[in-house]
């Protein structure tokens, strides 16, 4: 496996504005503990009368993976790979709800098609018109790195040239009241939609280099830490929100490194959902594209200026970790 594989392109929809990145000079704080995203104008991007019939999920998701398509140079992806934590939340309470209020009569056949994980990527592929490889994985807080994995992997073994990669996931707010029940170490629940491109070819366009995509399960911290040293010149992003439930298995990953780490966040700007860290890959290779970092997601008192390689470290309640690495080209 000795090709490279770099992100080409990359789009977002989050409680930030929407297809852009404002957020990279004039970001939009909540001091709410629960904000939706705001929604992308699909005039462009969606035929009005197919947007009627699609969720707000559905809708998030065609718009950042047509604006990444459109800005990168991959006009048909090879594989179409997606991670999503709960999937068509906003269908799936629908269908239940119809379910509960009339039986099994009279239920809307819609809502049962466009609530499984899986509609996302299918979705995608039907209005791509692309047959290839299409995946889904939603392994709750890593379902993102997964598919990333997924994608890293195939193209570096030569099965494919490019991917569509994301992650969405919608939190409605009777979701929300769940979530802030069985996760209370969050303290922004957000919305998330992010379509990056990956491709094996060198060019302009490209933002930074995918260099590794590493998935652990309980690891020994020392390991993990050793690991992280190895890239002595990384700035090292972590999901810290200030919760200590949530912050204290990355302060001791950062204790365990040693010395004075250059730390980046990224949750206190979009805030936390199952598809939360790819967010941080999308906030990660904005910065190495645009070789500067904004000091709202510096950790402390940092310099400004972009790092050679920026470490993405991620935990799914303490017990699955993931380790991203992009690279400046």
């Amino acid at each position: 496996m000795n090709k490279r594989v770099y992100i080409n392109s990359i789009a977002q929809v989050s409680c930030q504005q929407p297809l852009s990145d404002e957020w990279f000079t004039s970001p939009h704080i909540h001091s709410e503990s629960y904000v939706r995203a705001v929604e992308p104008d699909t005039n462009g991007l969606i035929v009005p009368s197919e947007a009627r019939r699609m969720s707000k999920i559905l809708k998030r998701t065609v718009c950042t993976a047509i604006t990444a398509l459109n800005n990168s140079d991959v006009q048909q992806p090879d594989a179409i790979i997606t991670g999503t934590g709960t999937g068509c939340m906003e269908n799936s309470e629908k269908f239940l709800i119809d379910m509960s209020r009339f039986g099994e009569n009279c239920l809307k056949p819609t809502l049962f098609m466009q609530s499984t994980h899986n509609t996302i990527s299918s979705l995608i592929s039907i209005i791509l018109k692309c047959h290839g490889y299409n995946n889904t994985y939603s392994h709750k807080g890593i379902s993102f790195e997964s598919a990333l994995l997924d994608a890293w992997l195939q193209i570096r073994s030569g099965a494919i040239r490019n991917a569509l990669t994301g992650s969405h996931d919608e939190v409605t707010p009777f979701m929300a009241l769940v979530m802030e029940r069985t996760h209370p170490e969050y303290r922004l629940v957000s919305e998330t939609s992010m379509s990056a491109v990956l491709t094996d070819r060198p060019s302009a366009r490209n933002l930074c280099e995918l260099t590794s995509v590493k998935l652990l399960y309980r690891p020994v911290l020392a390991v993990l830490a050793d690991r992280l040293a190895e890239d002595s010149g990384a700035a090292i992003m972590l999901g810290v929100n200030g919760k200590e439930a949530n912050d204290t298995p990355y302060l001791e990953l950062v204790e365990a490194v040693g010395g004075a780490p250059r730390l980046l966040q990224y949750k206190n700007i979009f805030g936390e959902n199952f598809s939360s860290p790819a967010m941080a890959v999308y906030a990660a290779a904005t910065i190495l594209g645009r070789g500067e970092v904004p000091a709202h997601l510096c950790l402390g008192e940092q310099p400004t200026t972009a790092p050679e390689s920026i470490t993405i470290v991620n935990h799914s309640d303490a017990t699955s970790w993931s380790v991203v690495r992009l690279k400046k080209i």
